[in-house]
């Protein structure tokens, strides 16, 4: 039996999935560079910026961190299924 045999496809769907989440992973890499201007360690004496960019900062994180998880979790169902296909 030659390797190709052994070889499963990968349904077209599946792969679009994927690409559909590392597409979601990359729409935050813009974004989080304020992030990164933020924690450069530069600080600011003026008490009232330091509190607005923390806060939006803050904001930007918790939103960031629920899309996270869910494209996590998304992956990681389609990829159980993707080994859930290879084992039938």
């Amino acid at each position: 039996m030659s390797k190709e045999q052994n070889l499963k496809a990968v349904p077209y769907q599946d792969i679009l999935d994927v690409r559909s989440e590392l597409i979601k992973l990359r729409s935050w890499q813009k974004s989080l560079v304020y992030l990164d201007e933020f924690f450069d360690g530069k600080v600011t004496r003026n008490k009232k910026d330091m509190r607005m960019r923390y806060y939006s900062c803050q904001q930007l994180y918790q939103v960031f961190s629920g899309d996270f998880e869910g494209v996590l979790k998304e992956s990681e169902e389609i990829v159980a299924r993707m080994v859930q296909r290879g084992k039938m």
